[in-house]
């Protein structure tokens, strides 16, 4: 846990282990049929582990979090085998290539989220009276084993249809065999289409369209494993519930589940289709020289039935009012809550407390247009510059993201996390002094001692510049606790008049150098003194703010501003022999 409103107590270090073997045989069967066999196995070791290990967690909403957190103090192990074969045959104007995958993935852990217990208070004044918002913990066994295999096979055919237009067709199939109990999804192909046409020998156009199958993330198939109310369950209570835990428990955690509260769980929607995007992209290029050239292409991108967790056990909410407070559960309501729909402690599962349902009911869209200006190597220079205006909107950026009200999911359609307006990169790399090279493979100078001392010490210099200048990236404003009593977690209530990622994170500007001065040696030896520079300039680029209002009628202090920054200036320097 490396939040910024972590103390020590609540942060961790990750131990990560890959080993790997690779390898692949190319065999020719003919002049125009050639067969590519490749493998891998693999293996991953993980190892989380927090400063405090027992538990439980504190988080005092937009102040600080310590103890030990939800997550952490984990460790898996996961295998990877993987094998795939592909032949390609060329038949005239045709360039046919077929191939099939398969891959398999197991994993062998303990994840023992919550398991420490969390109470979350909504001010330090809470907490110095021990009154915490909510509380929850798990119990049971955090141990999983799982295994998921995936197969794939595709066709596809680089049709040269005239000197100046090229046809690409295919289709994929996959299928990807989840561990009992889980929907398996059938009937994932998908097509695509690629063209390219040059009416002349400076211009190019192209187009294409193409529907792209997702896999499961492993990491929410192992949560409906462990957390399904048999192996491991959580133990979730709100206001005076989790206060009275609070008060029980001595403000540690507890030893056994409390008989009156009703176990939540996680599980997987049945069916639950595969995610999948469906692209579409239309470019122009132009040749201004010999060695430069522009393009613009434009892509958009619908991402159709991605996963999100959703609540299902809860009635319809209701909009609170002083009056019907008591009857929804809710004794001390705060500013934030009045007149906000919220749920009461009614279940339609009366066996359940929550029900937390990973299900396929997200969708995205991405526009994005993309101007580029790219200088092949020449003259001992190369450089590319790009610019991209886009505009990325969804309801959910990733699987565990639980939307405020779980019968109001349009009301979570706003900018994606991953939203990003304006990006541009230049990049590029030039000797100093400009020619050198040439002049020396030329033997065009007659150079004396002078100039060869000069040479040596402000000649023979590579440098290599990134400027990369950016938006900010969005950010959700949270209340901090359950407003909504909806049981979410992370935590989903947004402040009374915030939409959805309404926050942004301020602009990024950073340039990256390296530089290389180097000395020929005799013959293609050569001794390099190298200097790379990270945020040369040391600026100061915000990665992160505090997305935290409070549960009062105005915001905490502090609320919108930054909290952490991307790395200060840093140096490398290194030697380099070739030969």
């Amino acid at each position: 846990n490396t939040g910024a409103l972590s103390d020590a107590s609540a942060r961790g270090n990750a131990f990560t282990k890959d080993q790997g073997l690779a390898g692949s045989l190319a065999s020719v069967a003919s002049a125009r049929t050639v067969n590519d066999l490749r493998f891998q196995f693999a293996t991953r070791r993980i190892t989380l582990r927090t400063d405090d290990e027992t538990g439980p967690g504190i988080d005092i909403s937009g102040l600080v979090s310590f103890g030990r957190p939800y997550q952490g103090n984990s460790r898996r192990r996961e295998n990877h085998e993987e094998v795939s074969d592909s032949v390609a045959r060329l038949r005239g104007a045709h360039l046919i290539k077929a191939g099939l995958t398969a891959s398999h993935v197991s994993l062998v852990g303990s994840t023992p989220d919550g398991f420490g217990g969390v109470y979350v208070f909504p001010s330090l004044a809470a907490f110095r009276s021990g009154q915490p918002d909510s509380f929850r913990q798990a119990f049971g066994s955090p141990a999983t084993r799982l295994g998921v295999t995936s197969y794939g096979f595709f066709v596809q055919d680089h049709w040269s249809a005239r000197r100046r237009l090229a046809v690409d067709l295919g289709a994929r199939y996959d299928f990807e065999r989840l561990p009992a109990g889980f929907n398996q999804d059938t009937n994932d192909i998908s097509p695509r289409l690629g063209l390219a046409f040059s009416p002349s020998s400076a211009w190019v156009l192209r187009a294409g369209f193409g529907i792209f199958y997702d896999r499961y993330a492993l990491a929410s198939l192992n949560r409906a494993v462990e957390k399904d109310g048999v192996n491991a369950f959580e133990a979730v209570a709100e206001g005076d519930a989790a206060a009275n835990i609070f008060k029980q428990a001595e403000g540690g955690s507890l030893q056994t589940p409390v008989p009156l509260i009703g176990r939540s769980i996680f599980r997987v929607d049945r069916p639950l289709a595969t995610s999948y995007s469906a692209q579409t992209s239309f470019g122009v290029e132009h040749l201004l020289a010999p060695d430069l050239s522009i393009s613009a292409n434009y892509l958009y991108v619908r991402g159709v039935k991605l996963p999100r967790t959703r609540n299902i056990n809860l009635l319809e909410p209701v909009a609170l009012t002083a009056e019907n407070a008591a009857a929804l559960g809710i004794a001390d309501f705060s500013a934030q809550q009045i007149g906000r729909e919220v749920f009461g402690p009614g279940r339609l599962d009366p066996d359940f407390n929550d029900i937390d349902e990973l299900e396929g009911s997200s969708s995205s869209t991405y526009h994005g247009l993309s101007i580029a200006l790219n200088r092949r190597l020449s003259h001992e220079v190369e450089f590319s510059a790009a610019y991209t205006l886009s505009r990325t909107m969804d309801d959910a950026s990733d699987f565990d993201e639980q939307p405020q009200d779980p019968y109001d999911l349009i009301d979570e359609r706003g900018l994606s996390r991953n939203h990003q307006a304006h990006r541009f990169v230049f990049s590029g790399t030039f000797d100093l002094p400009f020619g050198e090279e040439e002049e020396d493979a030329g033997h065009t100078t007659s150079r004396g001692p002078g100039t060869r001392i000069l040479n040596g010490l402000v000649g023979h210099i590579e440098m290599a510049p990134i400027i990369t200048l950016s938006s900010g990236r969005p950010v959700n404003p949270l209340t901090g606790v359950d407003s909504n009593r909806t049981g979410a977690f992370p935590l989903s209530s947004r402040p009374l008049g915030f939409v959805r990622n309404s926050l942004g994170t301020p602009s990024l500007a950073t340039i990256d150098l390296r530089v290389v001065k180097y000395f020929p040696l005799s013959g293609v030896r050569r001794l390099d003194f190298v200097v790379e520079s990270f945020n040369l300039f040391n600026r100061t680029n915000v990665r992160e703010i505090n997305p935290f209002y409070g549960s009062g009628a105005s915001p905490l202090p502090g609320f919108a501003e930054p909290l952490d920054a991307f790395n200060p200036r840093q140096l490398q320097f290194s030697i380099d022999f070739e030969f």
